[in-house]
């Protein structure tokens, strides 16, 4: 169209006879259709024209008519095909180009024979430089698409660098990291198929070789399992000579591509070198440029570096936490150990305080008082009983003592606990009903024997039963159950007492701690009863729980293995 629109004023000037002026217009008319029908066939019909050689013998043979009408070969109107054909050679190359050329030496041959004309110097020389000056317009523009492509190549490099870095950048973690490596070489060489495989040994005797990293799927196709070879092979290679000038090697794999491994230094403890293989179509030229190269190895072992620093600083990080952890734990602890010791030793205060305050208040009142001898034994009952209430007190203290120094004598017997629980019910009964609370005992007649020490068994249960009437209002009720229930004896107390907060249920088995005050006028004790009651227990082989709900009441259960299975635990 550029062509049609600068000749068509120029043709004004050519001087042309009216008939031939008219005739070069019909041309131009003429060669506008065919353009305009190029156009409209190109988009429907774009593998007809793609090559060029229809349309620029198209525009060929309108050239050589305007030629023709111009005046001939000889004519300035000559030069016209000399735009066609460098037009034809800048934009298809040298097929087309050398067609419209030949064509045109042909016509202009055709022409000297048609008029047998002897053939001159201004036709060879024609002849000559018209397919000459193609060969040159083709070359040239054979270069200019090499220059393209290579700047094509190098952006998209540059692209993929970039691209790269922002991958290899988007996480911290080792293990991302190593798989963005993959991914982003796959990417930088054009490929689909790739595979890392890191080593941590510096030598062919101590390279720990970990799971290789696979870019597409899960590395089982053929050609990433010839990979993973190939790069294994790499990976245990010795690296002590290792140079830039073999950072890139080219294998040839069993299924006809070929492999371009790369082998990266890496800077870090947890790993040395990481080798990657990526698949490419065979023959084809890796044109990778070294500092695009340079770079891009840079890159990743920075960002395996950083992650690996990451990592480090991390698990650090932990340590410390930890260690702060623990720093506040035992902290914690020995507040709560400081504050027991506070709590233990005024409650041991007031207990030796109070009972030695009676024996010595009504031992005077019992050596001034002579009247009545009820009264006197009234206080002589008194100081018994507190008496009693010292040697608890201290009988506590020493069996924590001995249970936590493994000092405890246990005497280790068969017990008939039938036995033991009726004993009990009849020595707990008249105290329970002197506090006017109902006392009920169960015994199953399934109740088995069991193997332990029955003096400590009775501690636990008569602990449990004092408990009771402790925290159980006047008409309340207290029950004693033995019964044998999923192959394990359980002993329970209930009560219909205050109960225990759920949130206590558990703490009031750890030594010196007690929740709640007492229903009857009977003291706190030390915290040691039930601490001491669980230790019993478990080293029974058993176990000890409590079921409560705050002003219903409480169960307190014991469970204990058969003699049978008492005697082979103990084995």
């Amino acid at each position: 169209w550029l062509g049609i629109a600068c000749l068509a004023p120029v043709l004004l000037l050519a001087h042309l006879t009216f008939d031939r002026l008219v005739a070069a217009y019909l041309v131009l008319i003429v060669a506008s259709v065919y353009n305009a029908g190029l156009q409209h066939l190109m988009p429907r019909r774009p593998q007809w024209l793609a090559n060029g050689y229809i349309s620029t013998l198209g525009d060929a043979l309108l050239d050589i008519a305007m030629v023709i009408v111009g005046g001939g070969f000889d004519s300035p109107f000559y030069f016209i095909l000399f735009t066609v054909t460098l037009a034809a050679a800048m934009r298809y190359g040298y097929g087309p180009s050398l067609g419209v050329a030949l064509l045109y030496v042909s016509a202009d041959g055709i022409g000297y024979l048609s008029a047998q004309q002897p053939v001159g110097a201004p036709f060879v020389v024609r002849s000559l430089l018209l397919p000459l000056t193609t060969v040159l317009a083709g070359y040239l523009r054979e270069q200019a698409q090499r220059a393209e492509g290579a700047l094509q190549e190098r952006l998209r490099q540059s692209n993929a660098l970039n691209e790269v870095t922002g991958m290899l950048g988007a996480s911290l973690e080792l293990d991302a990291v190593l798989r963005a490596s993959v991914g982003a070489t796959a990417q930088l060489f054009g490929s689909n198929t790739a595979v890392l495989q890191a080593s941590s040994g510096l030598d062919s005797q101590a390279v720990n070789l970990p799971a290789p990293i696979f870019f597409s799927s899960d590395g089982r196709s053929p050609t990433e399992r010839a990979l993973e070879r190939l790069c294994v092979q790499y990976a245990r290679r010795a690296q002590d000579a290792r140079t830039d000038d073999d950072l890139i090697s080219i294998e040839e794999l069993a299924t006809g591509e070929q492999a371009v491994i790369l082998e990266l230094a890496l800077p870090t403890r947890q790993l040395s070198l990481a080798t990657i293989g990526v698949a490419v179509p065979a023959g084809m030229a890796i044109s990778l440029d070294s500092d695009i190269l340079d770079s891009f190895v840079e890159r990743i072992s920075l960002a395996v570096e950083n992650a690996s620093l990451y990592r480090t600083l991390a698990d650090r990080s932990q340590d410390l936490q930890r260690a702060y952890s623990d720093l506040a734990t035992a902290h914690q602890e020995l507040l709560s150990v400081d504050e027991m010791k506070t709590n233990f030793l005024a409650n041991v205060s007031h207990e030796l305080r109070t009972p030695l305050t009676s024996i010595r208040s009504f031992s005077e009142l019992l050596l001034a008082y002579e009247d009545d001898p009820d009264v006197q034994k009234e206080f002589l009952r008194i100081i018994s009983t507190e008496s009693e209430r010292l040697t608890r007190l201290v009988n506590d203290v020493l069996d924590i003592s001995r249970i936590e120094a493994g000092h405890m004598d246990w005497k280790m017997s068969s017990i008939d606990v039938s036995e033991l629980l009726t004993d009990l019910g009849r020595t707990f009964a008249p105290l329970i009903t002197l506090a006017k609370l109902t006392f009920d005992v169960q015994i199953a007649g399934d109740v088995a024997q069991v193997y332990g020490d029955r003096d400590r068994l009775h501690q636990v249960i008569a602990n449990l039963l004092n408990n009771a009437m402790k925290f159980t209002r006047a008409g309340g009720r207290i029950a004693l159950r033995g019964e044998l229930a999923d192959d394990e004896l359980r002993i329970s107390v209930s009560d219909t007492g205050i109960g225990v907060a759920e949130s206590d249920q558990e703490r009031i088995f750890e030594k010196f701690q007690q929740v709640g005050d007492t229903l009857t006028d009977k003291p706190r004790g030390t915290g040691l009863g039930l601490a001491i009651c669980r230790d019993i227990v478990e080293h029974h082989q058993g176990r000890m729980w409590v079921d409560s709900q705050p002003g219903v009441g409480s169960t307190f259960s014991v469970a204990l293995p058969p003699e049978a299975e008492a005697l082979e635990l103990a084995a």
